[in-house]
């Protein structure tokens, strides 16, 4: 497996947001606002293209070749197929390219949960990461064997808890910087975990301190299931 964009992250992570969250930390409280979302929604950003990135830089995983060809129906001519061969040494490339292209207008077109799940089960299956199985403890974003809920409006599963943090993002980027979430984000983690989201949220430097100790315990179990 090719997992430089969790290095990458890790890296991005030390250098960058927690030196963030340091500055953040001196500035009165009125003045952190802002900043903290903007620091907020880059790492869950980050983290939406490691899990990108790693399902394309292994689109030749057996999971992943079947995902990328799933909605291949169109007939290759006897004209485009020895145009693919006269690419010599080169074909290996050309099929690479093809297989990436699969995932974007497939996978990479998908909620962020349902990638970070396909990536989950292409790397480490027998983690049961993937499972809607209660383990983060959401005080801590540490990842545990099983986790009793602590809340109602929040999914407790790994890949549930990865959908509420961008749900947030979402909320952010996408309706004006608002502490309310969206419509859609409300009836897909209503639907796919059972959670009736809470009317507001709230971010803050706790909030991001959370987020990056849940996704370097993700990062750990891929490493891990490598």
């Amino acid at each position: 497996m090719k997992l430089t964009p969790i290095i990458d992250l890790n890296a991005f992570i030390k250098h960058e947001i927690q030196p963030a969250i340091s500055d953040i930390e001196k500035l009165e409280d009125k003045s952190r606002k802002h900043i903290q979302k903007l620091v907020y929604t880059n790492l869950v950003d980050r983290f939406d293209t490691m899990v990108d990135t790693c399902l394309l830089e292994n689109c030749r995983e057996e999971n992943l070749v079947e995902q990328a060809l799933k909605s291949s129906t169109a007939t290759v001519t006897e004209a485009e197929l020895l145009k693919l061969l006269m690419r010599g040494d080169k074909i290996q490339d050309a099929l690479t390219e093809r297989l990436q292209d699969g995932l974007r207008n497939s996978v990479l077109r998908q909620r962020h949960s349902r990638k970070l799940q396909i990536l989950f089960r292409t790397v480490t299956p027998e983690s049961g990461a993937d499972n809607p199985v209660p383990r983060v403890n959401i005080s801590t974003g540490a990842i545990v064997e099983r986790f009793k809920p602590q809340r109602k409006d929040v999914p407790h599963s790994i890949v549930g808890y990865a959908d509420w943090l961008y749900s947030r993002r979402n909320s952010i980027v996408h309706g004006a910087g608002t502490n309310r979430f969206l419509e859609n984000d409300r009836q897909q983690v209503k639907k796919l975990w059972r959670c009736e989201l809470s009317k507001t949220f709230k971010i803050s430097v706790g909030s991001i301190r959370v987020a990056v100790a849940f996704y370097r315990e993700v990062t750990r179990l891929i490493m891990e299931g490598d």
